[in-house]
């Protein structure tokens, strides 16, 4: 099960980079800070916490935060730090299933 939802993850992911490869550059233009300081306003505004993360090929981290309500942020986080959010939503949830080893 945890390859399937790895491989759903990864999916998801490749999917992000392949959107923002193609939107006009003005609209590239993502929010960028600290990765503390990112944590903290989403946790103050929206009352979203880390729920996933994982490191990209490329380096970066991506990091997923969620509210109990299921809003939820997607942020990209530099190896020097730098996180920048590339998408956010509504009606996040976790799937029901075990981790697999």
């Amino acid at each position: 099960m945890i390859r399937v939802f790895l491989w759903a993850f990864a999916l998801t992911l490749a999917g992000l980079f392949a959107i923002m490869s193609v939107m006009p550059a003005a609209a590239q233009t993502p929010q960028c800070t600290s990765l503390p300081e990112a944590l903290a306003a989403l946790q103050q505004r929206y009352g979203e916490v880390p729920r996933v993360s994982g490191l990209a090929s490329n380096g970066s981290l991506m990091v997923v935060t969620a509210s109990e309500a299921g809003g939820f942020s997607v942020l990209l986080v530099t190896p020097d730090g730098l996180a920048c959010m590339v998408a956010s939503g509504e009606a996040f949830e976790v799937l029901p299933g075990g981790v697999e080893g």
